[in-house]
């Protein structure tokens, strides 16, 4: 098939766009573009095709304002769709790191970015992962800066023992893996530790809020009935269950959220999800364990064996740390 004409169609449209005073009014257009090349309208060679007739289009000055820089990124996050290249990856991502623009706008930007490494992780490099990292430690920085002060370090003492929490990004039905992996914890954590669990669906797994124009935009599914459930239902054992609305990472819930970690005194949290903004800041509060390593597989033994490696270590820790001051005293 001759894809010639719709790969002109296509590049007379998106360089016309990309030329335009403001990028911001052909939001819709954009989306509606990026979805269909992306889902089928074009073949790999008619999107390498459409990429180099772009790129010979496209030329962009060394000082830009705010409009050059929304029309740059979105340029540079469409070469990466079209052509799956490690070197407009790496450059996507250094953009997105020296743009001059609000920390919320370039969160979204990075989780974008993530998706797009998932999808297509051969075009992670060792530049475009330390890029990733570093943007994320500012954004960390940011929320942190935003929130303030909330509280030092609970000690393992001041912490409570038959308490825990799982943080995920996203919860859906059990046939959903990662909400199967996170149903297969809290199972664990009930019948095996006799513990209490708390379910926080924090729902940032890709943020819908602060979008910037682009051609195609990822976003992440939500069970809405759950939006206001108090608890879920996991092999018949009632949880504990809270959802955050799709404004994440929101200052305000993050509030809500630091601030019931604080209450409930959690000996640990697992945090099913990676890059969540909530559990690096629940992790100045209480220790927080990766999901991964407590569930590498859905194999509820080794879940339940990895539990209990890390419970073993904290009672002996807990352990030492009355034996010690029983000494201290006996000195004294």
């Amino acid at each position: 098939m001759n894809e010639f004409p719709i790969v002109k169609e296509y590049e007379n449209r998106i360089v016309e766009i990309l030329l335009c005073e403001d990028i911001t009014e052909c939001f819709d257009e954009m989306l509606q573009i990026g979805a269909r090349i992306i889902s089928g309208a074009l073949s790999p060679e008619g999107k390498r095709e459409l990429a180099e007739r772009i790129r010979k289009s496209i030329y962009f000055l060394p000082t830009e304002d705010t409009p050059d820089m929304l029309r740059h990124v979105a340029y540079l996050h469409l070469m990466v769709r079209l052509t799956e290249s490690k070197e407009f990856y790496t450059e996507f991502l250094s953009y997105v790191d020296g743009m001059r623009i609000d920390e919320r706008y370039r969160f979204f930007l990075l989780m974008q970015a993530r998706y797009l490494s998932y999808q297509k992780p051969y075009i992670i490099t060792f530049e475009s992962d330390r890029l990733f990292h570093k943007i994320y430690k500012r954004s960390k920085q940011y929320y942190a800066d935003i929130l303030g002060n909330f509280g030092s370090y609970l000690k393992l003492s001041q912490r409570n023992a038959g308490q825990t929490v799982i943080l995920t990004q996203q919860y859906l039905t059990d046939t959903h893996r990662e909400t199967h992996i996170t149903n297969l914890i809290a199972q664990e954590i009930m019948i095996s530790m006799c513990q209490n669990v708390f379910i926080i669906n924090t729902n940032d797994l890709l943020p819908v809020t602060n979008v910037v124009p682009l051609f195609g935009i990822e976003g992440h599914n939500s069970m809405q009935y759950l939006a206001n459930a108090n608890s879920v239902f996991v092999r018949g054992l009632s949880v504990p269950y809270f959802q955050c609305d799709d404004k994440m990472p929101s200052p305000d819930e993050l509030k809500i959220i630091l601030g019931t970690l604080r209450e409930l005194r959690p000996e640990y949290i697992i945090s099913c999800g990676d890059h969540s903004i909530t559990a690096s800041l629940a992790a100045k509060i209480v220790p927080v364990i990766p999901g991964y390593q407590i569930a590498p597989d859905d194999n509820p033994q080794h879940i339940r064996e990895n539990l209990l490696n890390y419970r073993r270590m904290i009672e002996e820790k807990r352990f030492w740390q009355i034996r010690f001051k029983v000494s201290e005293n006996m000195i004294n």
